[in-house]
């Protein structure tokens, strides 16, 4: 008697708990989402119109990057500047695929933890044809150390996560990657650093219009160059040309600066190609560096360091033989 109420009682037992666990998968189902997002947000990245950034070192003050035609604007302060397509397309990238791998804390206790308070955090909003599809907070990053089990003495990656705070929400997520990296502050970080770029393989004339009469023309003669109708050195020549196939600039200048009329020019022609001009400038009293060309008119690049002007505007003596 005392075995048969036992079966008895286990079997109630189980089914009560067999009973309680479907409920709880039932109402996980129905209101995961307020305990772990899959998606923070929906971003299709071919309708995305404009990415307004507030960085948190800036003060209130707004970063926009607009679509303007086929192409991306930086509008900051009222001045409106072309943006670096790729870098927005990155970005784009990185925003469809931006999926939470935890929940980090779930209440505003732990903002301040995460360096997610309004003050602290970068907020990032993203519109698409003028409605807001993604609103979100960039926070602390963290960094461990995952380490090689394979083999003696193995070395680890470093592993970084950062931390995210969605409109409306509450809850602290971690998103895998340095998210912060893609939302800097600094407008220029958004630019087409492009000074120029060519084919080695189309060039057929360079012609260096400088000060006094250090001027001279670097052509292509039969299967090697010269310079001024002489021979140049053939390894110095290949050294240039690998050097400035593709010139970027690192620095751009001072819109309101004030500088000196371009008294350096360099012409780079060749076959089916469009010709490349590119303009120099020294100015003695802020000792500067200014270039620009015609590949992108709207990029002033200036700096007090002249690597980028002596690696565009050779002097004739560096391809002598």
């Amino acid at each position: 008697m005392f075995r048969k109420i036992n079966t008895r009682t286990l079997l109630v037992i189980f089914l009560l708990l067999a009973l309680l666990a479907v409920i709880v998968v039932i109402y996980d189902n129905r209101h995961g989402e307020r305990t772990f997002k899959k998606e923070l947000f929906t971003v299709d990245s071919s309708a995305v119109t404009a990415i307004t950034l507030y960085p948190k070192d800036k003060k209130g003050e707004s970063l926009k990057l607009g679509k303007a035609g086929n192409g991306w604007e930086i509008v900051t302060k009222g001045k409106r500047v072309p943006a670096d397509s790729a870098i927005i397309r990155n970005i784009l990238h990185t925003l469809a695929h931006l999926n939470p791998e935890r929940v980090a804390g779930t209440d505003n206790s732990c903002w301040k933890t995460f360096e997610i308070t309004d003050s602290a955090s970068t907020r990032v909003v993203v519109e698409q044809g003028g409605k807001v599809t993604a609103d979100f907070r960039i926070g602390k990053l963290s960094f461990s150390q995952d380490r090689d089990m394979q083999g003696y003495g193995g070395r680890g990656n470093m592993s970084v996560k950062s931390h995210v705070r969605v409109a409306g929400d509450d809850r602290v997520y971690v998103i895998d990657g340095f998210l912060s990296m893609m939302f800097p502050g600094d407008p220029s970080q958004y630019r087409n650093r492009l000074l120029f770029k060519i084919d080695k393989n189309l060039l057929t004339k360079f012609t260096f219009t400088y000060p006094g009469d250090s001027s001279f023309v670097l052509s292509r003669s039969g299967t090697g160059w010269s310079v001024n109708g002489q021979a140049a050195d053939s390894a110095a020549t290949v050294k240039y040309l690998n050097s400035i196939v593709n010139t970027m600039g690192s620095e751009f200048a001072d819109e309101g600066t004030i500088f000196p009329v371009y008294r350096y020019t360099l012409k780079i022609e060749g076959n089916n190609m469009t010709p490349v001009e590119v303009n120099g400038a020294f100015d003695e009293s802020a000792k500067k560096y200014y270039l620009r060309s015609n590949v992108n008119r709207q990029a002033l690049f200036g700096s007090s360091a002249p690597n980028l002007f002596s690696q565009v505007f050779a002097s004739k003596n560096s391809f002598a033989r």
